[in-house]
């Protein structure tokens, strides 16, 4: 039979030992968090380096600071590289990256507005970020907002001119972005939420091909 004295000495190493294994799990996890950040990054970067083309649904908020208010529009969207984009929404608006030009269409208004297509950072089109998803770490610097959402990431835009002054993304485990926000200079944001998403599908240049009507105006910057 064991005596007391050897009974609390031996309960004592348990619970010595215990908190050794409590310390070490919480060691274990604070290097684990302070690593996602790159670990997730590169993820990223690597599904999005392997990206031929890809299909989804969007579904885009834009609230306007200036009025207060929050615009929904709805739509599907096209990415072929090397810099092609396309988004058809509900509404009739098309926007095309083709790869040199970039062009607003809207059917409403019958008017189509094309410029030079230079850096996806100075341009009005928060989509256009998956075209240089493959190189996060060149462009951004990445912080970890909450280590409680590991796959949720900020980036601020190295560049001082970019359009963009913080971007949000939430990834997957595969590495692909789900949803981002765009938050810029003017304290506007752009929430863009993707579903029914399918990568690898054979695209073809002919899709990312638009000609206006006949009576569109078109104006080139």
């Amino acid at each position: 039979m064991m005596a007391p004295l050897e009974k609390e000495m031996n309960n004592c190493r348990f619970w010595k030992n215990a908190l050794l294994i409590v310390l070490v799990a919480a060691l274990w996890c604070s290097t684990a968090h302070a690593q996602t950040v790159q670990e997730v990054v590169s993820t990223v970067e690597n599904h999005y380096s392997e990206l031929k083309d890809m299909s989804a649904k969007v579904v885009q908020k834009n609230f306007m600071k200036s009025i207060g208010k929050t615009q929904t529009f709805d739509g599907n969207f096209l990415i072929k590289k090397p810099g092609k984009l396309r988004i058809d929404y509900t509404n009739g608006q098309i926007i095309l990256v083709d790869g040199k030009a970039v062009m607003f269409y809207s059917k409403k208004s019958r008017q189509m507005i094309k410029k030079a297509f230079t850096d996806f950072q100075q341009m009005n089109i928060p989509i256009a970020f998956l075209l240089g998803a493959a190189h996060i770490r060149d462009d951004f610097d990445v912080i970890q907002p909450d280590l409680k959402a590991p796959r949720t990431l900020g980036l601020l835009p190295k560049k001082s001119e970019a359009a963009m002054k913080k971007l949000t993304i939430q990834t997957d485990d595969a590495g692909r972005i789900v949803s981002l926000v765009i938050f810029d200079k003017y304290g506007n944001t752009t929430d863009i939420r993707f579903s029914e998403i399918t990568e690898g599908i054979g695209l073809t240049d002919k899709q990312f091909v638009f000609t206006a009507p006949k009576g569109t105006e078109i104006i080139e910057q």
